[in-house]
């Protein structure tokens, strides 16, 4: 969660610079690294008219189950919370559901809301809450943050619209998991390493030593050059090996974009962003050819991070919010 409000952070000080970046926080936060985890890879817009009564409906995800089969769990307060979580069924279907207030979230509002970072923020702690209540016993195909619609009979025709690929797409992710891997990589401890072992970058250091120093000069510029060279060639191998590893212990993959040090907090440089849809059986496999990458690269100055489970927005492509845009 941390890791996501960094992410706001970010875009948050970007919009102030560019505009345009508006659309990107109505995107879902992620990231989730989530920039490439979504769902149709279309923008989400909030509601051009009002509800009823000045109220929209927004959607938080989609399980199976009809109204017989109630979802426990669900919060007493929503993204607005002066209104609860509930269920709303279609067929052999449900959307996760509450109302909110035009008032905040109208589409004038809700631009002005998106420039105030607290409330963001807020408000994206609470869409994430919603999710992972559900995701304790459901499998959950998740809404972009701010879906929203008219009318719970429009939230039911887009349900109908798309009621074949929902049914798909919650039986593919039934007993699976999305888990995020990244890694990352010390410089300092990698420069040694290199100098240590690269025979290349040893004889550069001899003749450094040997030379006068106006050609000393130039040698120690190619010297850092080489390194550099040897750097970015180990992390290249090294992210896509640990990919590839990973990848033998998952049902499906997703290597997302790399994040700056601003966006992650952290002094080391990230080298891999990948996300893996992991089936139950699968998930002792992946733990251990981790921990085994681990001992194998940390020597290095890699170390890995395992975080989740998350809301499966890289593996599910149903376009559902496309719908709402149109509102």
């Amino acid at each position: 969660m941390d890791e996501k409000i960094r992410e706001i952070e970010t875009l948050r000080r970007k919009i102030a610079k560019n505009d345009k970046l508006l659309s990107e926080m109505r995107k879902p936060v992620a990231s989730r690294e989530k920039t490439s985890r979504q769902l149709s890879g279309k923008e989400a817009a909030p509601l051009r008219h009002s509800g009823v009564d000045g109220h929209g409906y927004y959607v938080y995800g989609i399980v199976q189950g009809d109204s017989g089969q109630p979802i426990d769990g669900l919060p007493n307060e929503g993204i607005d919370p002066a209104y609860p979580v509930y269920a709303l069924p279609y067929q052999a279907i449900q959307a996760v559901v509450s109302m909110v207030s035009l008032q905040e979230f109208g589409q004038e509002q809700l631009e002005a809301n998106l420039n105030d970072i607290q409330w963001l923020e807020a408000k994206v702690r609470a869409h994430e809450t919603t999710l992972e209540s559900v995701m304790v016993g459901h499998t959950l195909i998740p809404m972009r943050f701010c879906t929203i619609y008219q009318s719970e009979s429009r939230v039911r025709e887009v349900l109908a619209q798309h009621y074949n690929d929902l049914l798909d797409g919650l039986a593919r992710l039934e007993g699976r998991q999305e888990w995020a891997v990244k890694v990352y990589y010390n410089v300092e401890r990698l420069t040694r390493k290199v100098e240590e072992t690269s025979d290349r970058v040893k004889e550069l250091k001899a003749k450094v030593a040997q030379e006068s120093r106006g050609v000393a000069y130039f040698l120690k510029k190619k010297l850092e050059q080489v390194i550099a060279e040897e750097m970015e060639r180990i992390c290249d191998e090294i992210a896509q090996h640990s990919h590839d590893r990973l990848a033998g212990h998952t049902e499906d993959t997703r290597v997302n974009s790399l994040h700056s040090k601003e966006m992650t907090g952290r002094k080391e440089e990230m080298v891999l962003n990948g996300a893996y849809l992991v089936a139950e059986g699968q998930w002792a496999a992946l733990r251990a050819e981790l921990a085994s990458l681990e001992k194998e690269y940390g020597t290095f100055g890699f170390g890995y991070e395992l975080s989740g489970p998350w809301p499966l927005y890289n593996f599910v492509t149903i376009g559902f919010e496309e719908t709402a845009a149109d509102e």
